[in-house]
């Protein structure tokens, strides 16, 4: 019988079509201008944008997590405890505080590019940072979406984003508007997502009761924002892109290229894995709340879908890189393929960071995940000053992803220690080998034949073939098959048919409810 919407799976089910309407789209659209933007600006010029977007990545997230991660957290809490005034003043309290924060922070980035950026850069670089103003302040309207456990207006407004932002890139390449073109786009599409998010959140808060919030609710805010932002930046700086800083320094802005260029395609791959797993965590976080017996199933169960979409991905875009990357890139990017082929699979484990995390919010001790991500960071500084010096790009995909695993591993075990539940061992040892053989044989399918037919070929073998070995070693049960085929009765038509035979040749049989003949 099809899974409600009112139900934990139907909720997490309904919002990971919705995001995954929104990251399909967008990772076709930025795919695809990204690939055009590195043809049209080249390798020395795209890693001087990478490399000044990297500061301006790093204030929009360690800036937009704080509050953004306190109003989902607390709206949850008291939504899930029927309070909703006190959820409204939450949202104004978070709202108020971005909005200040984000004003001082805008004219502090302005003053920074003007006293030390390159005067030859100076304007694409002020639209850069203004471009942070709208993209903040979609952060709270985001995370209160989120909170009521409906993300289809966040979907709506991003996809006017990518929209807005693919228009201004295309004719920013036809009429040759270079960085400055960019920068615009980023600055648009930001704004049109702003405008989108915020008026029907707004209509819809207006309807609720408002409560006043109790000093102590007030404080704990601002200490989780603190810890949240604290957070973030050590991610933004050390996990995401501290080796840009490294590579800057020994190796050169061609290396900057290769590395930009091969994380942001491993990033991509996250797609899927990130686009269930944070369906996951809108709903764990409720529940958690409510019920912390029901951590285990939905965990074990959200952990095994992970396994069963993030390793073919992963395993399969690293045996294809040479094909892929030179197809897209050309070969002026021939340099990246070793980066690439690292960097997605060291990538694996960042699938399943957000259900940790969640867990660890949920419990209040961000503290203690802080001092894990410290540690990590530092192990990170560590391997970037060891590999990067004589190894450059590929250096820098190693550091990143072997201090990301062991950071993530470090979180896994904490959730565990404030909730009951247990990790499924097996299915991961069963899927890892399904996807390693698939992996080898789409390696070897694209090396004998080269080019695109070859990276078609390689896909459509990969597909069956992977599923399969998931049957053969039963990495899926029955009742996973009918959890899909919930998921099935929301695509569109012509899908259905095709998916559906996919999940019943690759899980068993679904076991007879008791008392059925």
């Amino acid at each position: 019988m099809p899974l409600q919407a009112t139900t934990v799976a139907g909720k997490i089910l309904k919002n990971s079509l919705w995001y995954g309407l929104e990251t399909l789209l967008e990772t076709v659209v930025f795919l695809g201008t990204s690939i055009a933007v590195a043809r049209y600006l080249g390798p020395t010029k795209l890693g001087y944008f990478s490399y000044i977007n990297f500061f301006v990545t790093i204030v929009t997230r360690t800036s937009g997590t704080g509050m953004a991660g306190a109003t989902r957290k607390y709206m949850a809490d008291f939504l899930a405890q029927d309070e909703p005034g006190m959820a409204r003043a939450v949202y104004r309290l978070a709202y108020r505080y971005q909005l200040l924060g984000i004003c001082a922070i805008a004219l502090l980035s302005l003053g920074a590019v003007f006293l030390f950026g390159d005067p030859h850069y100076r304007l694409m670089s002020s639209i850069l940072v203004l471009s942070i103003i709208p993209g903040l302040m979609s952060w709270v309207p985001a995370s209160a979406n989120q909170a009521f456990e409906d993300i289809a207006p966040n979907t709506i407004s991003a996809l006017f984003y990518i929209l807005s932002y693919g228009v201004m890139i295309l004719l920013t390449i036809h009429f040759e508007w270079d960085l400055v073109g960019i920068a615009s786009a980023l600055f648009v599409g930001r704004t049109v997502e702003v405008i989108l998010r915020t008026i029907p959140l707004n209509r819809k808060l207006a309807a609720m009761p408002l409560s006043e919030l109790d000093p102590i609710v007030i404080t704990q805010v601002r200490r989780f924002c603190l810890e949240t932002i604290g957070i973030q930046l050590l991610m933004s700086i050390v996990w995401d892109r501290s080796e840009m800083i490294f590579l800057k320094a020994y190796s050169g802005l061609e290396q900057i290229a290769f590395y930009s260029v091969s994380f942001g395609l491993a990033t991509n791959l996250l797609v899927a894995p990130r686009t269930f797993g944070s369906a996951t965590g809108i709903s764990l976080m409720v529940e958690a709340s409510r019920d912390a017996l029901r951590v285990d199933s939905i965990v074990r169960n959200a952990s095994r879908y992970l396994l069963f979409v993030a390793l073919p991905v992963h395993i399969g875009a690293a045996a294809i890189t040479r094909s892929a990357l030179g197809f897209a890139y050309g070969p002026k990017y021939a340099a990246a393929v070793p980066v690439l082929a690292i960097a997605s699979l060291l990538a694996i484990p960042r699938a399943f960071q957000e259900i940790p995390e969640t867990l660890i919010k949920v419990a209040d001790r961000q503290k203690q995940m802080l001092y894990l991500f410290m540690l990590t960071g530092l192990i990170n500084l560590g391997l970037d000053w060891l590999l990067i010096p004589h190894y450059g790009a590929v250096g820098a995909a190693l550091a990143n992803g072997l201090s990301q695993t062991f950071g993530i591993a470090a979180i896994w075990q904490l959730s565990r220690r404030l909730f009951s539940f247990k990790f499924p061992v097996g299915s991961a040892i069963r899927l890892s080998l399904a996807a390693s053989i698939m992996g080898a044989g789409a390696f070897f399918l694209t090396h004998f034949i080269p080019g695109v037919a070859g990276i078609i070929v390689g896909v459509l073998v990969s597909v069956p073939v992977y599923a399969g070995l998931v049957k053969l070693f039963h990495g899926l049960t029955g009742d996973d098959r009918l959890r899909f085929d919930a998921l099935g009765e929301r695509l569109p038509g012509a899908l259905r048919g095709p998916y559906r035979a996919v999940i019943a040749f690759a899980t068993p049989d679904p076991k007879p409810e008791a008392g059925a003949p």
